[in-house]
């Protein structure tokens, strides 16, 4: 395998249904950028079979299977993933289908050029949105949403749909609870420039959902932990709004990006 710029981690649980479709569109939407990657899955010993189907498909892509002893949870999935990568440039996704892949090219080039240190794919932007979820769940994650964004300016702070440069994560405490390392990143990550690439959130084709009230539970502790975080040092960050990328115009380019704070 050529050396590696974009890794991109993958966690599972009993996701055999989709691990096929994720790999040839991730694969389809990464070709044409001709950026060496690697796919990452991080598999917590499912029962279905979704590791061993991960290591067939690595004979014919550039697949790489890590597969834990048991449930052990998608934050530290994706903290061991990580600590496997090769590449300067880090991404996560989803293994169910809810998120698109076709954003990834320009998410990984704006962190590649150096336009931004962390590239959120948002549902909370315009241009984004939630496809078939259920009323329930889209209160849910627009609650927790809400709770959060007076201590960070990301619009969906809970996206788990995100790319970075490996220097944003690299030597920093992340505390694995939960579901949401990407809050983790945003609060803590070492960066000051980001921008939120829009897309619409589709729910899953096939398995379960791992929302339960333990989730819940889990993100009001991160939450609590990341409050205090804040009070004691105040990150600044800067948007870049996502049509100023180098992708748009030159006059798109040049317009100013906006300077925020968490407060």
């Amino acid at each position: 395998m050529k050396d590696v710029q974009f890794s991109l981690v993958v966690p599972s649980y009993n996701e055999r249904g989709n691990i096929d479709k994720l790999v040839h569109d991730v694969h389809k939407a990464l070709l044409p950028t001709q950026i060496p990657y690697e796919l990452i899955l991080v598999d917590d010993n499912s029962p279905d079979g979704t590791a061993d189907r991960a290591r067939e498909l690595s004979q014919d892509f550039p697949v790489v299977v890590h597969q834990r002893a048991g449930k052990l949870g998608l934050a530290t999935a994706v903290i061991e993933g990580w600590e496997r990568a090769r590449g300067s440039i880090l991404g996560v996704m989803d293994a169910d289908g809810s998120h698109d892949v076709t954003k990834l090219p320009e998410m990984v080039k704006a962190v590649l050029d150096q336009e931004v240190e962390l590239a959120v794919g948002s549902r909370y932007v315009p241009g984004g949105g939630i496809g078939n979820w259920p009323l329930k769940r889209e209160i849910i994650s627009r609650t927790a949403v809400m709770m959060a964004r007076p201590i960070c300016p990301v619009a969906d702070l809970t996206s788990g749909f995100f790319v970075c440069h490996r220097s944003v994560v690299e030597g920093v405490k992340l505390n694995p609870i939960g579901f949401k390392i990407g809050l983790e990143v945003m609060m803590r990550g070492r960066y000051h420039r980001f921008t939120e690439v829009p897309f619409v959130f589709q729910d899953r084709d096939h398995g379960a959902s791992k929302l339960g009230s333990g989730v819940v539970f889990s993100y009001l502790k991160q939450l609590l932990q990341l409050f205090g975080y804040w009070l004691r040092t105040r990150p600044k960050r800067q948007r870049v709004p996502y049509q100023a990328l180098s992708k748009e115009s030159p006059q798109a380019a040049a317009e100013p990006a906006e300077q925020l704070t968490a407060s």
